[in-house]
């Protein structure tokens, strides 16, 4: 069964789900033991010092104490979750401008293209940004103020394209590429993925920037992220090949696609310069390939997008059906 269908789109949301779940639950689990021998570590000194004054203390308290502690590690670990995902979505709107104050030749034709098939996915017209930088990028984005999870469909994404793009493309190339990106945002694409990724930030949260890990605490949040990231994968990898579908079917012509698809290879950068779980976050999970700005991340189990023989194989038989 191929996993790009509604059945099997169901079946990769599902594993992804009890992968992220378990290690949302994980993560929960490491923040909790953390208040807790932070709270046997204030109780013990803070008995101590009362002993010496001579001041008994009831029960009750320190088991105030110790649910204040709890509620403390709890509310700072989801103001870091939520930190983590704006941060992420205002670097994705760095540099970047309105599609009619941006110095790309006719823009006017990028608007009606995408206009046209909004109308064709039925989905609001999304507002277009571009980023001046010569590398081709093509992706869908949040606003970095909108929620973090959305429970509704009133706001529309945003579409980001690179003057790289634009000036790599011929006109029905780019047409394929704006069409996969409207498929995500037709499909909700991005508002699953976020909810996906928020385990994977969650379990990122634990783990120390750089260095050496220091405790078995930032240990087992290395371990959870390694997890994660493949709970993403299997969401992001189907959602992927759904959208290609979807956009060979809006234009009718796979071959568009195909053809995009190997020049952005081909003028992607080849060498990573960053860790690999970075190309799994908001913006980067939903391009056209996994390339954000210079970084470019190996295949395997951990990608976020199938590899490109696969994506150009499928999309060389729908040409041929």
């Amino acid at each position: 069964m191929r996993l790009t269908r509604k059945a099997g789109l169901a079946t990769r949301a599902a594993l992804s789900a009890s992968i992220s779940g378990a290690v949302l639950a994980g993560s929960l689990a490491i923040v909790l033991a953390i208040a807790v021998v932070s709270g046997m570590v204030f109780s013990a000194y803070a008995s101590d010092l009362l002993r010496f004054a001579h001041i008994s203390l009831p029960d009750v308290v320190w088991s105030a104490v110790w649910s204040l502690c709890g509620l403390c590690a709890f509310g700072w670990f989801a103001r870091a979750i939520v930190n983590a995902v704006r941060t992420e979505r205002a670097d994705s709107f760095q540099r970047t401008t309105p599609l009619s104050k941006s110095t790309v030749d006719e823009p006017a034709n990028v608007e009606y293209t995408v206009g046209r098939l909004a109308r064709q996915t039925d989905v609001p017209k999304p507002p277009i940004r571009v980023n001046p930088t010569a590398t081709p990028l093509a992706f869908t984005t949040y606003r970095p103020d909108d929620p973090i999870v959305r429970t509704s469909h009133d706001a529309t994404p945003v579409i980001v394209v690179s003057q790289g793009l634009i000036e790599t493309l011929s006109e029905s190339e780019l047409s394929a590429v704006l069409a996969h990106e409207l498929a995500h945002i037709s499909s909700d694409d991005l508002r699953l993925l976020t909810v996906v990724l928020v385990p994977l930030i969650a379990a990122e949260t634990l783990t120390p920037d750089e260095g050496s890990t220091s405790n078995v605490f930032e240990v087992c949040g290395h371990y959870l992220s390694f997890i994660a990231l493949i709970g993403v994968s299997v969401f992001s990898r189907g959602r992927e090949l759904a959208a290609d579908r979807a956009a060979a079917e809006l234009t009718g012509d796979p071959t568009a696609l195909a053809t995009a698809l190997e020049k952005l290879d081909d003028t992607a950068p080849v060498k990573p310069t960053a860790d690999l779980r970075e190309h799994a976050r908001s913006a980067n999970a939903i391009a056209i390939l996994p390339t954000l700005g210079n970084e470019r991340p190996s295949s395997g189990l951990r990608s976020t997008h199938p590899p490109l023989e696969t994506r150009l194989e499928r999309l060389r038989s729908l040409a041929a059906n």
